[in-house]
């Protein structure tokens, strides 16, 4: 099992990617790490910019007047002209827009502003996620992250990153930001190190975009693995759920009858590569049909013990399934 404190004792390797020089000179592009977390203010920003001929101040204006809403948060605040130039600066990167900010694609087309992401935003955002060639780099570590493959990358494609890639975990050490990622959690051989800080942050932009969009999970593993003073966390990109023989899952992988959710969860997301809710739909589809799987309940109070911070209480239930508003947290498996 993997063990925090060992895992400073390993060999260190630094996780390529390209600087900005490198990046220009085969991209011809410069400020390539976006801070951009915002995929509807993308969205808006653009739309309001159609149709051309406006200055940065013209379109700051249109972005106020709409109240535009920044993240998640909902709650509208002014936009500064920098702010909304750092916007614009993006999708001129991702080739929406020309450098006067005209469009060059027909984005959005039928979007409405501050609505929530459409099955058309979300196509559309997908394919600057997988094209976007900085957003590629980090993808290219989930297949191999040595310097001999990065210098590839820009060859992969969408069904590359998906069907070709295995889990990454991470955690920060010594940081305020993610700065530490390993292949293998419980044996693994080295670590692989940021020690740039404006990668580190765009690490969180590629993070928020790809579970945005659904084609990335993550999760917390500190507790399932028995992990202290960490808070590692897996990440994977998803693929398509199909049906798999539990009991014969856990079969292989328990000894006991008896099963905590969160592990059977994690060792299925390992094996699997699913979506946290597709395993959670199934596990409560096989208790519904088969008479060996029985079930324990707990209650949310007893999971988050008095946290009162929305994304700490989903985190803290986010492992365990729900049946008849009652969270489960162990199988009984009748041998």
């Amino acid at each position: 099992m993997f063990i925090s404190a060992y895992a400073q004792d390993l060999p260190e390797k630094k996780l390529p990617v390209l600087s900005n020089d490198e990046y220009s000179r085969k991209f011809n592009s410069r400020w390539t790490f976006l801070n951009i977390f915002s995929l509807t203010a993308v969205r808006d920003i653009f739309i309001l910019s159609k149709g051309g001929g406006k200055t940065v101040k013209d379109i700051t204006n249109k972005v106020n007047t709409h109240e535009i809403i920044k993240d998640a948060s909902k709650n509208w605040t002014p936009f500064t002209e920098r702010q909304v130039l750092e916007y614009l600066n993006a999708l001129v990167k991702f080739e929406l827009l020309d450098t006067s900010y005209r469009p060059l694609l027909n984005f959005f087309k039928e979007s409405t502003i501050n609505s929530e992401l459409s099955k058309e935003d979300r196509t559309n955002f997908e394919s600057i996620f997988f094209t976007y060639p900085r957003f590629k780099e980090i993808s290219s570590w989930f297949i191999d992250p040595s310097p001999e493959f990065h210098a590839r990358f820009n060859d992969l494609s969408k069904e590359d990153m998906v069907q070709k890639s295995h889990p990454l975990y991470y955690y920060s050490d010594e940081s305020r930001f993610h700065n530490t990622f390993l292949k293998d959690i419980e044996s693994p051989d080295s670590r692989y190190i940021i020690k740039n800080e404006v990668l580190m942050r765009f690490w969180n932009v590629y993070v928020k975009w790809g579970t945005v969009l659904d084609v990335i999970e993550k999760f917390n593993i500190s507790k399932v693995m028995g992990i202290r003073n960490k808070q590692v966390s897996i990440i994977y990109f998803t693929v398509k759920f199909e049906n798999f023989d539990l009991i014969e899952f856990i079969s292989k992988n328990f000894r006991s009858g008896n099963i905590w959710i969160p592990s059977l969860i994690f060792k299925i997301a390992k094996e699997f590569r699913y979506s946290i809710n597709d395993i959670k739909k199934y596990i409560v589809e096989s208790i519904s049909t088969n008479d060996r799987i029985t079930f324990e309940r707990t209650s949310e109070i007893f999971l988050i013990k008095g946290k009162t911070i929305k994304k700490n209480i989903q985190d803290a239930t986010y492992l365990y399934p729900l049946i008849d508003d009652f969270y489960i947290s162990n199988l009984n498996i009748r041998r």
